[in-house]
């Protein structure tokens, strides 16, 4: 009789110790939220002389274009209110081409037509830098028209 109530003791004890024998789990969810960054820093308007000697390529530094992104991936894209033409504010038919460059991205481009880089990849927190100009040819044979010429450029950033 003794053997059976030490026995019985004995799985009462194991039983007040351990009372879940079940093993239970559960998860805990983190998430965090990084804000999305997209900025664009363009130089000021440009206003410079125009080189009419012969056949003389004129050269503008307009300044650097500075983009932070933390987008995997964004594009920079510019259009020109004339396709690409200074417009003599006077009179319009009076037209200099020019081409644009943009760092790395973009060299010795025609804005007839809107241009969109290929696709960048996320910059550093400074950001990623391209220094901006056009350059345009006086003509050998003819002058141009006196006057001021003009266009204005649209720049626009995107990230995906």
């Amino acid at each position: 009789m003794k053997v059976g109530i030490a026995f019985l003791l004995i799985c009462v004890a194991v039983s007040v110790a351990s009372p879940c024998t079940d093993v239970s789990s559960g998860t805990i969810g983190l998430t965090g939220n990084a804000l999305a960054q997209l900025a664009l820093t363009l130089p000021s308007a440009y206003s410079s002389a125009m080189n009419d000697a012969s056949g003389q390529i004129n050269t503008w530094s307009i300044g650097n274009v500075i983009i932070v992104s933390n987008y995997k991936s964004w594009t920079i894209a510019i259009s020109s209110a004339n396709g690409g033409y200074l417009v003599n504010t006077v009179n319009g038919s009076e037209k200099v081409q020019y081409t644009m460059t943009l760092g790395s991205l973009a060299v010795a481009k025609n804005l007839s037509g809107a241009w969109t880089s290929t696709a960048q990849s996320k910059t550093t927190k400074s950001g990623s830098t391209y220094a901006f100009s056009i350059a345009f040819t006086a003509s050998t044979t003819t002058y141009w028209q006196t006057g001021t010429y003009s266009d204005t450029l649209t720049v626009t950033i995107a990230g995906s």
